[in-house]
C-alpha cells in the first residue's frame, strides 16, 4: 500500500516534524519508507491530496465493554455511581455482553481515530475476539480484586490470558489489579511479580478520588502511590489511571520511578472526582498519556474530544500551562510509551507499525490552518474526530464512516436489545 501526495504528515517523531508533500509506503503491516516511493505492480495506491496523515490515537485507559452502560447513570459521585447503578448492572453481564460491548467500543474508537486502547475488564477472551473482528489494536487485561471468594479464579484467568496472547499480532496482554483499596497486598505483589516476569504493563487505578486517598492514609499511613512504592511495586511498567490526588511526594515518586499517568479529564470532571495536576507532572518529566475511561462515566471514546478537554481544563489557571503539542503527545507517543509500545506505534516512522489516521483538510473544522503549528492546533482544539480513513497494522479498517468487517446496523440493534436487562438490574 502507498499513501501518495500527502499534504502533511504529522509524524510525532522525536523532533515532532510535520512533513509536507510526500508519500508513505507500507509493507507487511509496517511503514517501509517515507518520501519518494515507487509502487510495485498491482500495489494499492491511495491519493492523499489535501489530506493530513497522523498516527492513530492511543487510548491509555478504558473499560471497553462498559459501552453497554452508556448513560445508565448520571449526576452521581464515584462510589454512589458504582454501588447504586454500575455494580448491579455488571452483575448480570454475561460473555456475550462483554463481547458485544467491546465490539461496540472498538467500532466507536476506530470511527473516531483511535487505533489502540488499553482495557481493564472481565473475560479477556471475549474482548480479544471483538478486537480481532474489528481490526483494532489493544492492550487487554483482566481486572483483578479479591474482596470475595473469586480472587484466585480471577488471578488464574489473568495469568492464562497473558500467556495465551503474548505473541498476538494485535493484542498485548497486561496485568490489571483494580486499585489498592480493592486488592490485598498479596494480590498486588503476586501480580507485579508475574507482570515483571512476562514484561507486560501493570495497569491500576491510583488516587482517583480524595476519599480513596484519605481512606488509604487512615489504614496504612501512606497514600496509594506511597503504598505501592513501599511494597516495591512502583516502576516504569505501572500505568496509573487518574492520579487526580497526588501529594508532592507522590509526584516525585512518579518522576523518580518513571511510572506513567493515564489522565482521564472528562470522566474525572463528570464524576466530580478531581483534576490531576498534569502541567506540573509534565514539567517533572512524568510520562502522561490520555484516556477516556469507560463510556458510563465519559460518556464516549472520542479521544479527539478528550484532547480538547485536557487542553482546556489545564488552561484554567494560566493558558500558558499546557500547549497543543503536549496534548497531542499525550494522545499518541506518550500513550505508546506508557504501554511499552513506543517502538511500534505512537508516531509515523520507518519500521513502525502502520497505524494511521487520514484527515480531509477540506473539513470546515480543519479550515483555515495557519501553517504547521496551526495544523496541530486544529487537530487538538477544533477537530471533533471523524477521519476519512483509519489504517491498523497496514490494513484499511475504517473508511468513510464504516468499519469494514462489522455489521454496524446489526450490532447497534443487538446492543439496544440489552438495555432492558441492565435497567432492571439497576432498579433492584
Amino acid at each position: 500500500m502507498i499513501l501518495e501526495n500527502i499534504r502533511f504528515i504529522v509524524t510525532q517523531n522525536s523532533e515532532r516534524e510535520v512533513l509536507e508533500n510526500t508519500s508513505i509506503k507500507i509493507r507487511n503491516g509496517e511503514i517501509e519508507s517515507i518520501g519518494d516511493v515507487e509502487a510495485s505492480e498491482g500495489e494499492e495506491v491511495i491519493d492523499c491530496s489535501n489530506r493530513a496523515v497522523m498516527p492513530g490515537l492511543v487510548n491509555a485507559h478504558t473499560h471497553a465493554s462498559m459501552s453497554l452502560l452508556r448513560g445508565i447513570s448520571d449526576n452521581k459521585q464515584l462510589m454512589d455511581w458504582l454501588e447504586d447503578d454500575i455494580f448491579p448492572a455488571e452483575d448480570v453481564m454475561n460473555a456475550d455482553d462483554i463481547y458485544t460491548g467491546a465490539l461496540l467500543a472498538s467500532v466507536e474508537m476506530l470511527k473516531t481515530g483511535t487505533t489502540c486502547f488499553n482495557d481493564m475488564y472481565e473475560r479477556p477472551d471475549e474482548v480479544v475476539e471483538a478486537v480481532e473482528n474489528a481490526g483494532i489494536r489493544a492492550v487487554v487485561s483482566r481486572g483483578l480484586f479479591d474482596w470475595d471468594e473469586q480472587g484466585e479464579e480471577r488471578i488464574d484467568e489473568a495469568k492464562n490470558a497473558v500467556e495465551k496472547y503474548m505473541d498476538h499480532e494485535l493484542v498485548t496482554p497486561a496485568i490489571a489489579p483494580h486499585a489498592v483499596y480493592t486488592c490485598s497486598e498479596e494480590l498486588l505483589k503476586e501480580m507485579k511479580d508475574f507482570s515483571d516476569k512476562h514484561g507486560v504493563p501493570y495497569h491500576i487505578h491510583v488516587s482517583e478520588t480524595e476519599e480513596e486517598n484519605s481512606d488509604i492514609l487512615e489504614e496504612e499511613g501512606l497514600t496509594p502511590t506511597q503504598y505501592l512504592d513501599d511494597l516495591g511495586l512502583f516502576d516504569s511498567s505501572v500505568v496509573a489511571a487518574h492520579a487526580a490526588w497526588l501529594s508532592e511526594e507522590d509526584k516525585q515518586l512518579f518522576a523518580d520511578r518513571k511510572a506513567n499517568v493515564a489522565h482521564n479529564p472528562a470522566a474525572n470532571l463528570k464524576l466530580g472526582s478531581g483534576i490531576a495536576e498534569i502541567p506540573e507532572l509534565m514539567n517533572m518529566d512524568v510520562n502522561v498519556a490520555l484516556g477516556t475511561d469507560g463510556p458510563a462515566s465519559n460518556n464516549n471514546f472520542n479521544l479527539f474530544e478528550e484532547m480538547k478537554t485536557a487542553a482546556l481544563v489545564h488552561k484554567l489557571a494560566d493558558p500558558r500551562d499546557i500547549n497543543e503539542q503536549q496534548v497531542l503527545d499525550m494522545a499518541t507517543i506518550n500513550g505508546a510509551r506508557a504501554l511499552g509500545l513506543e517502538n511500534e506505534i505512537g508516531s509515523l516512522e520507518e519500521g513502525k507499525k502502520a497505524d494511521i489516521v487520514v484527515i480531509d483538510l477540506d473539513d470546515p473544522e480543519m479550515t483555515p490552518f495557519y501553517g504547521k503549528k496551526g495544523l496541530v492546533s486544529n487537530i487538538v482544539f477544533s477537530y471533533t474526530g471523524h477521519p476519512e480513513k483509519v489504517i491498523v497494522n497496514g490494513e484499511t479498517v475504517m473508511e468513510n464512516g464504516k468499519v469494514k468487517d462489522v455489521d454496524q446496523e446489526g450490532l447497534l440493534e443487538k446492543v439496544q436489545g440489552k438495555v432492558e436487562k441492565f435497567e432492571a438490574a439497576r432498579r433492584k
